[in-house]
């Protein structure tokens, strides 16, 4: 495994798709403080600005880890040297959620540093309740995109199925039972909208994430571990 995970950070070097990536989120984080620069209550602002597109970048690490091993065939070498499959999963999925947190601290540091260069009354206290508050939903938020990477045949299927839920599922479903079931369902059971509070995140979508987070794993690993793989 030791041997593996070496392997995987010279294919993280020479990624260039994770540069490009990390570049995109450098100007993304920079253009968001400098949109909000102004804000009174800038922090606040930001974290619930940037929650808004952040776990988009998830699916970089989760292709590196779940997408390309599938598609180019590399994950049949370390499942035969290692014959069971459990051990490459939860690596795998550490990887990823290691990969994704980073992402995020990378984006709350960039921008909280670009505002204060810009005079921002940047609050560094409420940028780590955050993130502490926010982490058990980015973890869930993980494990779904691993989850729709394993179950998808093709990459570019997994791309555009966590995209649209990423950005468009909890404010359609929210639209859908308050308009047409005349039902209004409180933010805490839509997990990209909760990310919004930042701080403020309820108990209520601290248990809907950890709920979540079990059932995605679960079926990712029974997904895995049942995968033909050629």
């Amino acid at each position: 495994m030791i041997h593996y995970f070496k392997a995987d950070l010279f294919k993280i070097q020479k990624e260039q798709r994770l540069t490009i990536s990390l570049g995109i989120l450098a100007l993304l984080s920079f253009l968001s403080a400098f949109l909000l620069h102004g804000n009174e209550d800038f922090t606040s602002s930001l974290i619930q600005l940037l929650s808004q597109f952040i776990t988009l970048f998830f699916i970089v690490p989760t292709n590196l880890f779940f997408g390309e091993d599938f598609t180019y065939r590399t994950i049949n070498h370390i499942i035969i040297k290692q014959q069971i499959r459990k051990g490459v999963f939860f690596y795998k999925v550490l990887a990823t959620l290691v990969l994704d947190l980073a992402y995020i601290l990378l984006a709350y540091l960039l921008s909280s540093s670009i505002g204060l260069l810009l005079g921002a009354p940047v609050d560094v206290a409420v940028i780590i309740h955050s993130f502490i508050a926010q982490t058990p939903l980015f973890i869930c938020i993980s494990l779904l995109s691993i989850l729709i990477f394993v179950k998808s045949n093709k990459v570019n299927q997994a791309y555009l199925a966590f995209s649209l839920i990423s950005l468009l599922f909890d404010n359609v479903t929210n639209l859908i039972t308050s308009n047409l079931l005349h039902m209004t369902l409180p933010t805490d059971y839509f997990l990209f909208l909760s990310l919004q509070q930042g701080e403020h995140i309820t108990q209520l979508s601290m248990g809907v994430s950890f709920i979540s987070a079990i059932l995605y794993l679960y079926l990712s690993y029974f997904i895995f571990s049942r995968k033909e793989l050629k």
